[in-house]
């Protein structure tokens, strides 16, 4: 193996798929970026085991050869040498040398055929996204996964794609998120969980030149494929909840209309008057005023506002969770949010109130009994 390449290039498309990388991984390959050269191209790859990043650069090259280099190191000097042209080469079996202006740097390597091997997989489903329908679905989706050892079904994103429509959902049991897209062009109808790490991954690893991404998927892996790069995770098995089965039906026609900034500034007062244990918001609502309190019986604060917005149906009293509250307001783009609700103790729907005519947001929130 012997090539070259200029610093900066190669620092700034390791760091694009160094986060993949878990230095404490008790299996050392996992550590450590693989290098591949062939015909002036350099294939790099990195993996936790569970989640792979691939990413190919044009060099110029006189040798061929692999190398499982340690990605910590590799990237502490490439961070530290000037810009300039580096030459690379292995100068035995098990080390490979960096020679720059300021001099020579040799890093043991390890044994490259440790690494995993993903076989070429004919069969399989493919559809194509751009980046900002990627983006929107990690946005509206992402902070509602959950983190349930026993039921790891829930600790991952929901895809649910049928030609033109596209289904998105995660849910932690105390909130849900949906966003659903119906300007697709997909032949493929195919269905799996993605894990959180490697949606965070993949919007990581997107760059001014991302466009388009293809989407590869089999009953063991999905496959994203954009740019220079392939991003490979494995899959959650298991079914996901039925996310229908937990909407009310809503017979009654109680509606909260408000403004989300507000709202949110609202309930930041308000929480600094709760019980710093269970962190309980309490709505009152009627069409005359509506009413959001806290209160800590313990030091005996407490706080309340009247909401500027417009209520409408039967008087209500309903509390939540400010953690959950919050989280199930994130990320909102628009001006002004609708809250559906049913019972005291029924789940309230919460959605924006202009939106995209191609899109549908929704999110779902448990209150405290």
């Amino acid at each position: 193996m012997k090539f070259s390449i200029n610093c900066h290039y190669l620092f700034k498309n390791l760091k694009l798929i160094y986060s993949v990388i878990n230095q404490n991984h008790h299996i050392s390959i996992f550590t450590c970026f693989i290098l591949n050269v062939k015909n002036n191209m350099l294939k790099i790859k990195a993996s936790d085991s569970e989640i792979s990043i691939k990413t190919t650069l044009k060099i110029f090259s006189k040798q061929k050869g692999k190398a499982a280099i340690p990605a910590k190191l590799l990237m502490d000097i490439l961070k530290q040498i000037p810009e300039q042209p580096l030459k690379i080469k292995k100068i035995n079996f098990n080390q490979i040398r960096i020679i720059s202006f300021q001099g020579n740097y040799d890093i043991s390597l390890l044994n490259h055929e440790l690494f995993p091997k993903y076989n070429k997989i004919k069969r399989t489903q493919a559809c194509v996204l751009n980046k900002k329908t990627i983006i929107n679905i990690i946005d509206n989706t992402l902070f509602a996964v959950g983190n349930d050892d026993l039921r790891p079904v829930i600790n991952g994103v929901c895809f649910e794609i049928k030609k033109k429509k596209g289904i998105f959902v995660a849910t932690n049991n105390k909130i849900l998120a949906k966003y659903s897209i119906n300007s697709l062009n997909s032949k493929a109808e195919m269905k799996f969980l993605i894990p959180k790490k490697t949606l965070l991954v993949l919007k990581q690893s997107f760059n001014k030149t991302t466009n388009i991404i293809k989407i590869k998927y089999n009953k063991y892996n999905t496959f994203f494929i954009f740019s220079n790069k392939v991003v490979i995770t494995s899959l959650i098995n298991g079914n996901f909840p039925n996310y229908n089965k937990i909407l009310p039906l809503y017979k009654k026609n109680n509606k909260l209309r408000i403004a989300i900034k507000e709202f949110k500034n609202s309930i930041k007062r308000i929480i600094l008057f709760s019980n710093p244990i269970d962190k309980k918001i309490n709505f009152s609502l009627s069409k005359n005023k509506s009413i959001i309190y806290a209160e800590n019986k313990d030091s005996s604060n407490k706080g309340y506002e009247e909401l500027v917005c417009k209520y409408f149906g039967e008087n209500l009293e309903i509390s939540f969770k400010y953690n959950d509250l919050i989280e199930v307001l994130y990320n909102f783009k628009c001006e002004e949010i609708e809250i559906k609700l049913q019972e005291r103790y029924s789940p309230a729907l919460i959605r924006p109130i202009s939106s995209l005519d191609t899109e549908k947001i929704f999110r779902l929130i448990v209150p405290l009994s």
